[in-house]
């Protein structure tokens, strides 16, 4: 088991047993991280045109998730000093901990499409570029890895919900 995943396990125990109700400003950083990950656009590389599905390229998720990490490393760095040892700084670090493990990946992919595509392609020919370059065991890596984004994000709105919930 990670530390990322411990984190997340002792948060949401925590959360459970009462042990841990987060403070006004472990919820301001939660709220504020919340917004910010949520609004995060999805990027294309340049030149990359529009995926025919709305779930868009599984490379637009890459650099999200590299987004992500910039966003948790920004804002743990302005919390850090008021939240020492907190609940809320251990799920964001697990958080931007889990998202950073992609970021080698993303500049890969960034490299990979800067070498290889002086137009811009086609959708048929960037879906083929995909499928060479993140082929099905790295997909099922990177399902994995949102898995467990998914379930620490949801230990997050838990913290808030059950916080204003309280008050």
């Amino acid at each position: 088991m990670s530390h990322a995943v411990d984190a997340v396990d002792a948060a949401a125990i925590a959360l459970n047993e009462g042990s841990w109700i987060p403070s006004d400003h472990e919820l301001t950083l939660a709220r504020d991280f919340l917004a910010r990950r949520d609004g995060l656009a999805q990027r294309l590389l340049p030149g990359m045109p529009a995926a025919p599905s709305p779930q868009g390229w599984v490379t637009q998720h890459v650099l999200w998730l590299e987004d992500v990490t910039r966003l948790a490393e920004e804002l743990l760095g302005a919390w850090r000093p008021w939240l020492p040892g907190g609940h809320m700084v251990a799920l964001l670090g697990a958080y931007g901990g889990l998202a950073r493990s992609v970021v080698p990946l993303a500049a890969r992919l960034a490299q990979d499409w800067a070498a290889e595509w002086q137009a811009p392609p086609t959708q048929q020919q960037t879906s083929w570029w995909e499928e060479w370059h993140l082929p099905p065991e790295q997909r099922q890596q990177l399902d994995a890895l949102t898995d467990r984004l998914v379930v620490n994000g949801a230990v997050v709105v838990m913290a808030v919900n059950r916080a204003e919930a309280g008050r």
